[in-house]
């Protein structure tokens, strides 16, 4: 059975995956995946892609300002491409 840790942030990318939908985007979840990023969400209308990573909502300001810091370096440095295959 998962622990109680697993199943919190589960809750929470669900909610944020169905937020994001309602907002009309695709949205896609990296379930069990340990990487960095646990929701992707891309918005056609905007062309904006997003890297949702979900931590627990008593993050310390200290942890997410870190967190916030590493992945800056991921906005705006990607070309996408869709393959069909």
């Amino acid at each position: 059975m998962p622990n109680s840790n697993y199943i919190k942030g589960r809750k929470k990318e669900y909610r944020v995956m169905n937020d994001e939908r309602k907002l009309g985007n695709l949205v896609l979840r990296s379930a069990g995946s340990h990487s960095p990023i646990d929701v992707v969400s891309i918005d056609v209308s905007s062309r904006v892609i997003k890297f949702i990573q979900c931590k627990p909502d008593d993050i310390s300001k200290l942890d997410r300002d870190r967190l916030e810091l590493q992945a800056r370096e991921l906005n705006n440095v990607f070309r996408c491409e869709f393959v069909l295959m």
